[in-house]
């Protein structure tokens, strides 16, 4: 009876002894993934826009009568054309999903008047540049962000010319081109296709003060009129494709360097 009780007694020290080595030895199960990293708006982008505009260009016209008489009339037209150009800037995404930034862009335009609405001449201006510098504020959703922005716009004029060969005026000179200044407000909505690739889509309305110049003369021979300035205004719709640098390791191919 004692030999049985001694080897019973050995199993179970053995049984024991392999317990407690197995629950030192490292789990054999498969290291769980980390989660994916949650996409940020922040960092630098830059890319490429187009689309259509329309509008209207009111213009001042001083008119003056050889007799002394001298009045006033404001011609307009509606605008319409193409842009095409690009944009870059800046985003931050706050903790709270707020997202505040900075955006410039630059466009070739061919936006010019499709006709004068005044019986006594029309004053045409062909808008050829056309560019913004806005601040955008916006809330992210995720890889989709919808945003108000606004700020200075600003075009190129390619001269300014009055009257009409099949009105009571003919064009006797046109002014130099010219810059002119105003402003710019929209919003817009924009999508993250991948972590460094974007599409947006966007809505401007924008005031440029255009400029002076331009002159016409009566048929009659017995008046002069004098363009003095005016507003160029236009609904400008647009798409674009942004390029995001998240870092600037990310751009060289060194991780870790200079995140934002």
């Amino acid at each position: 009876m004692n030999f049985k009780a001694t080897i019973l007694g050995a199993c179970a020290s053995v049984i024991a002894l392999s317990a407690a080595t197995a629950a030192d030895l490292p789990s054999r199960k498969a290291p769980v993934a980390p989660p994916p990293p949650v996409f940020s708006w922040t960092g630098w982008h830059g890319g490429v826009v187009g689309g259509y505009a329309g509008g209207d260009a009111n213009y001042n016209v001083n008119l003056y009568a050889v007799n002394g008489a001298a009045w006033k009339t404001n011609p307009s037209a509606g605008t319409s054309g193409y842009i095409v150009g690009y944009e870059s800037g800046y985003t931050w995404q706050l903790p709270n999903n707020f997202v505040v930034g900075y955006e410039g862009d630059y466009s070739y335009t061919n936006i010019s008047p499709d006709g004068s609405r005044t019986y006594n001449g029309g004053v045409s201006s062909n808008l050829t540049y056309f560019g913004t510098e806005r601040f955008r504020f916006g809330y992210a959703m995720g890889r989709l962000m919808p945003y108000v922005t606004g700020g200075f716009a600003y075009g190129y004029f390619n001269g300014v010319s009055y009257g009409s060969t099949n009105g009571l005026w003919v064009s006797s000179g046109s002014s130099a081109s010219r810059w002119g200044g105003g402003w710019t407000v929209g919003a817009g909505l924009e999508y993250a296709l991948m972590n460094n690739f974007s599409v947006k889509a966007e809505y401007l309305y924008s005031s440029i003060t255009a400029p002076s110049g331009g002159s016409a003369v009566s048929l009659a021979g017995n008046g002069v009129g004098v363009v003095n300035g005016g507003n160029y205004n236009l609904n400008l719709a647009r798409v674009g494709v942004n390029y995001h640098i998240k870092s600037i390791g990310a751009l060289l191919g060194v991780d870790g360097l200079g995140d934002f």
